[in-house]
């Protein structure tokens, strides 16, 4: 109470506080309360709206992913194909867009995949492809395994997915082993992500004995 003026402005003691948590992707959320001292009645009611405001908003982003999943599974409204050399893909030209540069420039320009109807994506796996179409449309990525990761590593990059690219990153960093490390490695710097190719190095470093023994 001595600082009164520097900790309760207001008479309002904030805390601010930051958590991570892991499912396979990385999300980040922000969190705060106060400690309303009694001459600040308002400030308790203000502070009650917003916490039910986020609780709310808590609510509607499972339900909106799981909305768009099923508009993507049932192919509602599509207007798009995405085709790898063995399966199509029914998309939606609008959401494509708004999720990846590369998508935008190939639907906004005057290029042959405008008109026809289809982009054909012959470099990408079935798996890779229809994951990627899983995170564009609901933001969140199921069953990861390292081989899956790197590969959707690498289409997140091309079509500059950056928080696809991002999450695949950190789902490798979190499983990096001797075996592997040198893909990782091979991986990050062909895809110049000095991010990941320095905590793959560190991780070598640390395994040295394991990574340099190996075959690979």
């Amino acid at each position: 109470m001595e600082n009164e003026s520097r900790y309760l402005p207001n008479d309002v003691l904030s805390l601010d506080c930051e958590y991570a948590y892991s499912n396979g992707t990385v999300s980040y959320e922000q969190c705060g309360c106060g400690i309303i001292s009694p001459k600040s009645t308002n400030t308790v009611v203000e502070s009650e709206n917003e916490h039910n405001i986020g609780k709310e908003k808590s609510r509607i982003v499972p339900v909106m992913a799981n909305d768009l999943k099923s508009m993507y599974n049932d192919r509602i409204f599509s207007d798009t194909e995405l085709r790898t050399s063995t399966q199509t893909f029914s998309a939606h030209k609008n959401i494509l867009s708004a999720r990846s540069p590369v998508f935008r420039k190939i639907f906004c320009n005057d290029m042959k995949e405008k008109n026809s109807g289809h982009v054909d994506i012959t470099d990408l796996e079935d798996d890779t492809l229809h994951r990627m179409l899983l995170y564009i449309y609901t933001d969140t990525l199921d069953d990861m395994q390292f081989d899956n990761g790197c590969k959707l590593y690498v289409a997140a990059d091309k079509y500059e997915i950056l928080t696809l690219r991002s999450s695949c990153s950190s789902f490798l960093k979190e499983n990096f082993s001797p075996v592997k490390a040198c893909d990782v490695l091979a991986l990050g710097d062909r895809h110049q992500d000095d991010d990941l190719k320095s905590d793959v190095q560190d991780f070598i470093l640390k395994h040295d004995k394991e990574v340099f023994g190996s075959l690979e």
